[in-house]
């Protein structure tokens, strides 16, 4: 009988442990801190109510999402999640804006605690080519002009992944972050694809009506045809996808590549009620498998 008890007990526990909900992590974007996904945080937890969420929060927030580096931005979320025992099993995650770069880019290159669905919303995944961006004066001027001088390049998150269509070659060869993440180097890294396709889905949205992301369709990896800056080339379209360097043809063709469309402006997004039906079709089931 104390066998049989035992048993049920490990049987039950092991029920548990399957059916657990896992955690979530939230990524804010650029020129913002974590209280912008706060409403976000709080759809999540109000739709399950035994999740636990964590909001990182890169430096200070506003400044630091601008001026520092996105290699140490990414180096530090990857220690805030690592320092957490509570997401030691791995998580959910979900990236808004810059945001989406960075969180991406953990799965990539640390994917420790691993990470089960990439939720990107409204990113720059392709890259970003248009002003105004920042509503800075002179930091729109300086995209507008020499995003690619190493001093920039060092300085400006945002222009490690603008990605000028005129001057592709310059991108290719200055660009310290956006190449690097998506695989466009001659040498491509292995490590990034493998990370990325251990995924069990990976959802991309953007919006019908963002301004802030140019081309917006970048959120969906598509991006200008190289010396236009009208011709939006599809992500099926493109080499990126039909050479597999990152692993979204693999997603794709697993079925584990998922595309939606919401109409919120982006600053929006993870914070206005009427975006909230967006939040509930497009991300909700993902957060509970």
């Amino acid at each position: 009988m104390r066998i049989l008890s035992s048993l049920i007990l490990l049987i039950a526990l092991a029920i548990a442990l399957v059916s657990a909900t896992r955690p979530v992590v939230l990524m804010h974007g650029f020129s913002t801190g974590k209280e912008s996904m706060e409403p976000l945080k709080s759809w999540i937890e109000e739709a399950i109510p035994d999740i636990y969420v964590l909001n990182v929060e890169i430096g200070n927030g506003a400044f630091d999402s601008i001026f520092t580096t996105m290699d140490s931005q990414i180096e530090e979320f990857a220690q805030v999640v690592q320092a957490d025992p509570k997401l030691v099993n791995g998580f959910n995650l979900i990236g808004f804006s810059q945001g989406t770069l960075i969180a991406r880019a953990f799965v990539q290159r640390y994917n420790n605690p691993p990470v089960f669905n990439y939720i990107s919303w409204n990113g720059p995944q392709a890259g970003q080519f248009g002003t105004p961006f920042v509503n800075i004066p002179w930091v729109d001027k300086v995209l507008g002009t020499i995003p690619y001088e190493k001093t920039i390049q060092k300085k400006l998150s945002v222009a490690e992944y603008w990605k000028d269509p005129h001057r592709i070659d310059k991108y290719l060869e200055r660009s310290l972050f956006l190449a690097d993440i998506n695989n466009e180097y001659q040498v491509k890294n292995t490590t990034y694809k493998e990370n990325l396709t251990k995924l069990n889905a990976m959802v991309l949205t953007y919006s019908t009506n963002d301004k802030t992301i140019i081309p917006k369709e970048s959120g969906w990896f598509s991006f200008y045809a190289d010396g236009s800056g009208t011709e939006v080339v599809p992500l099926q379209q493109q080499t990126q996808y039909s050479e597999d360097w990152l692993g979204l043809r693999t997603l794709d063709e697993s079925n584990r590549l998922f595309f939606y469309t919401t109409t919120c402006t982006h600053r929006d997004h993870p914070i206005e009620d009427y975006c909230k039906p967006y939040f509930t079709n497009f991300t909700l089931p993902y957060l509970q498998n």
